[in-house]
């Protein structure tokens, strides 16, 4: 599942990279539109992330599993260098950590509550990272 999330999360930096080259001059300043923050790449790539969560959630998960998949939904914008276009939707991917977060153990969700609470500022954290610091401190 892992490899899959990684596969997928490339491909998605990999067709922002090639959307940002291939901007028209002037293309979202002064109110132009822009191409590459509207494009339906951004909307499919979380919805791919959400179904490969919904898929293994529908099998058989081990906590194993589990772990490495909220590990790398909760790093991922730190791990994949990015242009800002897709920086913000390696944040917004994090919502997908919440359904694998029971499947997780006491000592797990310990370590990660910690880590994550470090590692996210108090006054910047987003509405989905606060349910994610609640969800592992339960």
């Amino acid at each position: 599942m892992v490899d899959h999330l990684k596969k997928l999360t490339e491909d998605y930096i990999d067709k922002t990279d090639d959307l940002l080259a291939s901007r028209k001059l002037g293309e979202g300043f002064f109110g132009m539109p822009d191409s590459a923050k509207s494009h339906p790449c951004h909307t499919e790539y979380f919805n791919a992330v959400e179904n490969t969560v919904k898929e293994y959630i529908a099998g058989e998960p081990d906590a194993e599993t589990a772990e490495a998949a909220v590990r790398f939904l909760l790093t991922a914008s730190d791990e994949y260098p990015c242009s800002n276009l897709a920086s913000w939707m390696l944040v917004a991917i994090q919502n997908h950590a919440l359904p694998l977060i029971p499947y997780l153990s006491k000592d797990v969700k310990a370590e990660l509550y910690t880590w994550f609470s470090k590692h996210v500022p108090r006054l910047q954290r987003l509405p989905v990272q606060r349910e994610i610091i609640k969800a592992l401190k339960r």
